[in-house]
């Protein structure tokens, strides 16, 4: 054990002629390293308005140096991202997490401008839009897209060709994800599941509704916080997501990709696409619960039902007038509009 003039311990290891440090000087070298790599990409984005801590009221100017600060009030010392539940007890991988969420990394996609962490990660991205499976099992020949999705592919299928032993399953009956010991099993129980059964990782802690996914419960929280990270340098406006950002600045741009398949014009945005197909297919799937006129958009059908007075046309009497027809009936009335369900009106009218 040596003590060097810096006060930090450390003990030397001799491997073969090396000597290996240990301890808390190899701590310290890996932290330099991190730093050096944080300082290669982009500076976080200045905030127009600092964050406020709930609990010390201190304020920062922007979101890195949030996440920073969470570990004075955490009671598992780690640090949060306040932008979705994420935590780390890693300094440098919240701060590339958080830069993730804002861009500021020096890994984009040229496509669609998302950001990572990871050089890797961006490079396997680009076959998301290419549609390259360059990733083969070399087993099955099976093909795949990214790195992980093979090396779970060889742990699900081909465990037991690989390793000599069967794969023994430990699932979760809440959310069916597997694992391969009982002891993970349990330690995914305590940490994601209550004892009513309920997934907490994709449950609203503001509201407690429950979304099907953590990226979806992310999004959903920023209806909470009116947190919209993502502003137009155009006109200002600011977006949660940023597609929507993407989608908008098109408006400034007069850039048009999305392209109706029926008549060619082309659209800004993918919504009002598939609103206009709808004048041309004859599609109608919002129906006045009054008089079962259908509509094209849910607006329509709003604005039509108030000044509806529930006056009930001849054509949506003699249908609700009829006996409910069978599956095997539901072919005659195909001029009519496309079913629903039993007992329904058609899915949309043409009147």
């Amino acid at each position: 054990m040596k003590i060097r003039k810096s006060g930090i311990k450390t003990r030397i290891v001799k491997v073969g002629t090396k000597k290996v440090l240990t301890g808390k000087k190899k701590r310290v070298k890996l932290e330099k390293a991190k730093s050096k790599r944080i300082r290669n990409h982009p500076p976080p984005i200045e905030l127009d308005e600092p964050i406020e801590c709930e609990i010390c009221s201190s304020t920062y100017k922007n979101n890195v140096a949030f996440a920073l600060h969470t570990i004075r009030h955490s009671e598992d010392n780690k640090f949060a991202c306040h932008l979705c539940p994420y935590k780390n007890v890693s300094k440098y991988h919240i701060e590339m997490h958080v830069r993730a969420h804002e861009g500021t990394t020096k890994y984009k996609c040229e496509v669609c401008q998302k950001a990572f962490t990871v050089s890797t990660h961006a490079i396997e991205h680009k076959y998301f839009h290419t549609g390259e499976k360059p990733f083969q099992c070399e087993i099955c020949g099976k093909h795949f897209m990214f790195s992980r999705f093979l090396a779970a592919h060889r742990r699900s299928q081909h465990y037991e060709i690989l390793t000599g032993s069967p794969l023994v399953k430990f699932d979760c009956k809440i959310c069916n994800k597997h694992y391969a010991s009982a002891s993970g099993l349990r330690r995914h129980k305590l940490s994601k599941h209550n004892d009513e059964g309920i997934d907490l990782s994709v449950l609203c802690d503001i509201c407690g509704k429950r979304l099907s996914s953590r990226e979806k419960l992310k999004f959903h929280r920023r209806i909470h916080t009116g947190y919209k990270p993502f502003a137009c340098q155009v006109c200002g406006k600011a977006f949660t997501k940023k597609d929507q950002l993407i989608e908008h600045v098109r408006v400034h741009t007069g850039e048009k990709p999305h392209i109706c398949k029926y008549c060619g014009r082309g659209f800004t945005q993918r919504t009002p696409l598939k609103i206009h197909e709808r004048t041309h297919s004859g599609e109608r799937p919002y129906v006045c619960a009054c008089c079962g006129k259908g509509f094209v958009t849910k607006t329509s059908v709003d604005s039509h039902m108030k000044s509806c007075g529930g006056v009930v046309s001849a054509f949506a009497t003699s249908w609700m007038g009829h006996p409910i027809p069978q599956l095997g009936q539901l072919g005659a009335l195909g001029s009519i509009g496309q079913m629903g369900a039993i007992g329904q009106p058609p899915k949309y009218f043409s009147l």
